[in-house]
């Protein structure tokens, strides 16, 4: 370690004038950059000239996240992490700047030659293969193609069922039915019909009802299991959606794939439902029991925030969640409210073929790496803004935003065929005295609730409660008629 504790590592050597050479100092590739993105990157050069090069590394990255259209910019964040050796990030970088300048900027090409001399040509073609799996729009890069990198889905996969919501309980309809049981996934249909999505959707409307909301915030993206998020402000995580400012001295937020998780409150979660929000009768079949088990007791929030119980999922293009099951053994849904979202839903069927969560992406799997993936028979389908989502217990799935503005409201469900095994994980959680902690620390109150609740779902049928409701909301429907 150096004098200041932190721990150094040998770095391969690059005399000051080849990296002027490489890193294009104080030339400009795409006309007038904004002041915020130059400021940045001139601070940036005078740090790696002066020999900081960890210093200058927070800002490369926010010039990149400033200015992400600029590939001088991207090029020379990826000579400063190659001089870190971090080889695997510095090649995207140079494949990003190649796809910015449409394969042009010759200082990229230069890069990467030296960055083959660092790593072995399997690596560096795994390289390639993942970037091209980072997101949808990549593409292969004339002139880097190799015949043994292959991209995308290559294991089967199916569309998932569509059930109109208008039949979901109609009793002649077999097929609609036999999901109302909450074992198979599916999308749903005409469930938002009346939901306002101009406001709902609304970022604007979002900041100015819920601006000082705490929630998680990652600009870092939540593409990787081992990522932490920032706590923020709802109003400011938004903003900085629009505005990115701030240097990161310990995470890449180089790329506009930021993601916000938003526990929501039981105030929040009322003042959505003030603003349009009217779920079907099945994704709100836990409002009866959380009342009974937590109001008396002031520990529905405590349960909310420690569970996700209820969320809002807000992210950029490109942003989403790695490949992995749900801890609690719960069923979800999600109902989107703005933008696209693309899914991979895979039962527990296929546990072995997944290995471990956050191991394959499933949106291009590296099937040389994880060779049982090419086994999958799976799910992959893209949701639109007002339509809604279902899987049971279980099911492996990875998340991608398409558009620049993405929102979703999303909630944990007690189903009749997981009840037992959400129970036996709220049990364990709820051992005074045991080790760790996997969902929540103990705490009695909370653990009083629960108790209560887990012996309400043994004596309530879920399906017989959402059928029952449904039918009340076709008779007044019909009614209005």
């Amino acid at each position: 370690p150096n004098n200041q504790g932190r721990w150094m590592i040998n770095r391969p050597f690059i005399p000051f004038a080849i990296l002027c050479a490489i890193l294009a100092c104080g030339q400009l590739s795409n006309g007038e950059t904004p002041p915020k993105p130059k400021k940045l990157h001139k601070e940036a050069l005078k740090l790696a000239k002066s020999g900081a090069i960890e210093s200058s590394l927070q800002y490369f990255r926010a010039a990149v996240r400033a200015d992400p259209s600029n590939y001088e910019y991207m090029n020379n964040l990826g000579v400063t992490e190659m001089r870190m050796q971090s080889f695997r990030k510095a090649s995207y970088r140079f494949f990003n700047s190649l796809k910015l300048s449409n394969g042009e900027y010759a200082r990229a090409w230069d890069n990467i030659e030296e960055l083959k001399a660092f790593v072995s040509d399997d690596d560096f073609i795994t390289f390639y293969h993942d970037w091209l799996g980072l997101n949808d729009d990549n593409s292969p890069i004339p002139g880097l193609d190799f015949d043994d990198v292959s991209y995308g889905i290559k294991h089967k996969t199916k569309a998932l069922p569509v059930i109109d919501y208008e039949t979901f309980f109609d009793p002649s309809n077999e097929t609609a039915r036999s999901y109302a049981t909450g074992y198979k996934p599916y999308m749903l249909i005409n469930g938002m019909n009346h939901w306002d999505l101009d406001v709902l959707g609304n970022k604007e409307v979002l900041t100015e009802h819920f601006k000082s909301s705490r929630v998680d915030y990652y600009p870092h993206n939540m593409r990787e299991e081992d990522v932490r998020p920032y706590f923020s402000e709802l109003g400011s995580a938004i903003d900085n959606f629009e505005n990115p400012t701030g240097l990161f001295d310990n995470i890449d937020a180089s790329e506009r794939t930021a993601y916000i998780q938003w526990n929501m409150k039981d105030a929040e979660w009322d003042k959505m439902k003030e603003l349009g929000m009217d779920l079907p009768p099945m994704f709100r079949s836990d409002d009866d029991w959380i009342e009974k088990c937590f109001r008396e007791i002031d520990r529905v929030d405590e349960f909310f925030i420690k569970t996700h119980w209820r969320m809002v999922l807000i992210g950029q293009e490109g942003a989403g969640m790695f490949n992995h099951k749900d801890t609690l053994h719960s069923a979800s849904f999600q109902a989107q409210l703005a933008g696209r979202k693309r899914w991979h839903i895979c039962s527990d069927a296929y546990d072995e073929q997944m290995y471990k969560a956050g191991d394959v992406n499933t949106f291009s799997p590296n099937y040389s790496k994880f060779p049982k993936a090419l086994d999958l028979e799976c799910y992959d389908v893209t949701v639109e803004t007002g339509q809604m989502l279902y899987y049971p217990q279980n099911y492996w799935h990875q998340t991608r935003n398409l558009d620049p503005f993405t929102m979703s409201v999303s909630g944990t469900l007690v189903t009749d065929s997981n009840k037992d095994e959400i129970s036996h994980e709220f049990r364990k959680e709820c051992q005074p005295n045991k080790r760790g902690s996997r969902i929540f620390t103990y705490e009695e109150r909370l653990c009083e609730g629960l108790l209560q609740c887990m012996n309400h779902w043994q004596v309530k049928s879920w399906e017989e409660d959402v059928t029952a409701e449904f039918e009340i909301i076709m008779k007044k429907r019909a009614e209005e008629l």
